[in-house]
């Protein structure tokens, strides 16, 4: 077999298996949500969403699930965040800050929703347990690869989202389109809120 032949098949073999991951990750995606149960109601929830904060200098997201428990801050009435070198979302650093932020999203209709993030450094999302955002590593200000996510229903989600600022300016945006179509919008703040501790 020519070296052009040996070449072209490992090729190919690269691209079936690329596609194959990219393909099962996409099925995961479509596998659809399950919303909160039961849901909450008006009287149970505070706006916005609930944050946990640690000194942290992270690396990765993982970093911030084995730091312990952290201290709370000011609920983030939305993720909108773009703080240049000033404090990082309702804390009073700048650098060095862990965030472990909570509570649930709404969902206006079903259909497959598509979401990014953007971010400064690294971020996890998950919607009810699943994975859906993963940029967890150090980087400038980008987002994140966009997630097709299916919702069966209408209702709220259990969200729970990692973030960290390691050093420099910080960023932290949530951005979806809905099933209609149109342009990406940041979520607006009527579709995040938290169950106050205590």
């Amino acid at each position: 077999m020519s070296y052009f032949r040996v070449f072209r098949h490992i090729f190919i073999v690269f691209i079936m298996a690329a596609f194959s991951v990219g393909f099962a990750s996409q099925q995961a995606l479509a596998a659809g949500l399950t919303p909160a149960s039961p849901q909450p109601g008006a009287g149970q929830m505070a706006q916005g969403l609930a944050v946990e904060y640690m000194m942290i200098d992270a690396f990765h997201v993982d970093d911030l699930e084995s730091a312990g428990k952290g201290k709370p801050g000011k609920p983030l009435m939305m993720l909108n965040w773009s703080m240049g070198s000033g404090p990082v979302l309702t804390h009073a650093e700048d650098e060095g800050v862990g965030a472990r932020i909570s509570g649930f999203i709404k969902f206006a209709s079903a259909g497959t929703y598509q979401m990014k993030i953007k971010s400064n450094d690294g971020v996890r999302l998950s919607i009810s347990g699943q994975v859906v955002i993963d940029d967890p590593d150090v980087h400038a200000d980008k987002f994140s690869d966009v997630a097709n996510v299916s919702v069966p229903s209408p209702g709220w989600y259990q969200v729970y989202l990692l973030y960290f600022e390691r050093r420099g300016t910080a960023t932290l945006e949530l951005h979806w389109q809905s099933p209609d179509g149109g342009n990406f919008e940041l979520v607006p703040a009527e579709a995040f809120a938290h169950t106050p501790k205590g």
